[in-house]
């Protein structure tokens, strides 16, 4: 299964026989796009890290809300 970057999709849906150049005739791969394509890389690598860190922060809001709303009442 060949992976589909969202690059290709906008391409696509922007104009379709344009989508179709670039598949039959190649896309010329400039550094900006290796670089960019290390970066998602990099994001996805670190995508749970990201997730535990915003499960700890909102746990922490909902706690310091809970303490204010008792302090108050």
């Amino acid at each position: 299964m060949k992976i589909i970057k969202s690059s290709e999709i906008a391409s696509y849906l922007f104009c379709p026989v344009s989508w179709w150049i670039g598949k039959t005739k190649g896309v010329k791969i400039t550094k900006t796009m290796t670089e960019g394509e290390k970066h998602h890389i990099l994001i996805s690598e670190n995508q749970s890290k990201a997730n535990f860190l915003y499960v700890c922060m909102m746990i922490t809001i909902v706690i310091i809300i809970a303490l204010l709303i008792y302090r108050f009442l």
